[in-house]
């Protein structure tokens, strides 16, 4: 019987997509980063690109803020203590600060006076 190997082979367009958002990550949390979360910040990347060209005020995602590299002077003493194996990592970012909302927000429902006759 015959084998036939199977090559995988990345469409071009995809590595371009990927070197486009290559510039964000230093070399290690590339290399840390699975396939689809690359994806899934390739489309984050898009999704902004595309909205802002729209005039569309949109949040930049965390991944794509200059400032998002934080020194260790910059971490609170608490996260230290939380993960020990960041300590003197300068490029360490605590990716689930990033996620908490600051900012709740609760929605009432409101009724239509039409409604309640």
């Amino acid at each position: 019987s015959v084998h036939l190997k199977w090559k995988e082979s990345k469409p071009v367009a995809e590595c371009q997509a990927f070197k486009d958002i290559l510039k964000y990550f230093s070399k290690e949390e590339w290399a840390k980063l699975g396939y689809s979360k690359k994806v899934t910040y390739v489309y984050m990347k898009r999704n902004y690109d595309t909205m802002t060209n729209l005039g569309l005020r949109a949040t930049l995602p965390p991944f794509m803020d200059p400032n998002r590299l934080a020194t260790k002077s910059q971490l609170d003493e608490s996260d230290e203590e939380q993960n020990p194996g960041t300590q003197g990592n300068p490029r360490f970012i605590n990716h689930q600060k990033l996620r908490e909302r600051k900012n709740l927000v609760a929605y009432e429902e409101i009724s239509d006076p039409e409604e309640e006759d």
